[in-house]
């Protein structure tokens, strides 16, 4: 890849003000890209936002927009902009999912609702409005669909329920989407990426956190650029015959 091989192209990053997604949004940035940045809090966002403007070069655009999308509603409201205020789309990261670990006995129905609402009905809401845009772009466009999901959508942990069930599903909807979208040119993969230091990981418990970064092979926790990196590749035109995969950024966390 090249150092802009993203240049001249918009893409969209949901949860992007912090962690993965921040780190994903940088990434495309630092690749060419102007990126719109979506994110629930304005708090956390608006900093993110002037962060990479600051590392932005001259032409590139940074844009944040505030939306849940958990809610079907501020998911259309969002599209709705976007279809009116960017150029044809180009990349959409749809990264914004959370997970709070609770035993099986324990998950109560609102907790599967919350979590079902974000990660999955949330994030496939979100491809769907993209890959319309998407199909409206120019032939021979480069149009790519990332979907953050997890090793827990493969892999079993105690206390994860909703979490693995939620990214088991996105799996199988990257497998099927990728299928009924290549012939318009559209790209769709998954990032699965395992134990990451992420702010949120390290500020829940961060004792337990670095006992279980232990088990991973190479010795030590993803970071947000390590997931960066493998979107950055998933986005590109590099990737160009690459669709339907899931992409295990782990160290080997997944291996056994």
């Amino acid at each position: 890849m090249t150092e802009a091989d993203l240049q001249g192209q918009w893409a969209v990053v949901t949860g992007a003000s912090k962690g993965i997604g921040l780190g994903i949004a940088g990434a495309l940035v630092d690749a060419g890209a102007s990126v719109v940045l979506v994110a629930r809090g304005r708090d956390a966002l608006e900093p993110a936002g002037e962060a990479l403007r600051a590392r932005a070069s001259t032409g590139q655009s940074i844009v944040t927009r505030v939306a849940d999308t958990s809610q079907p509603s501020s998911v259309a409201s969002l599209f709705d902009t976007l279809r009116v205020e960017l150029p044809p789309l180009n990349v959409l990261v749809a990264n914004a999912g959370s997970g709070t670990p609770t035993s099986f006995l324990d998950v109560t129905a609102s907790e599967w609702d919350r979590t079902i609402a974000l990660n999955l009905t949330g994030t496939f809401l979100c491809c769907q409005r993209a890959a319309r845009l998407m199909a409206e772009a120019p032939p021979g466009a480069n149009r790519s669909i990332v979907v953050v999901s997890s090793i827990r959508g493969d892999g079993v942990r105690p206390g994860l329920t909703a979490y693995a069930v939620t990214k088991a599903g996105l799996n199988q909807m990257v497998r099927v989407a990728a299928y009924e979208l290549a012939p318009l040119g559209i790209r769709i993969n998954a990032l699965s990426p395992g134990i990451t230091a992420t702010p949120l990981a390290l500020e829940g418990n961060p004792e337990l956190f670095a006992e279980r970064s232990k088990d991973v092979p190479m010795g030590r926790a993803g970071t947000p650029a390590d997931m960066a990196a493998a979107a950055r590749y998933l986005c590109s035109p590099g990737a160009a015959f690459v669709t339907g995969t899931n992409l295990v950024v782990d160290g080997g966390e997944s291996l056994w």
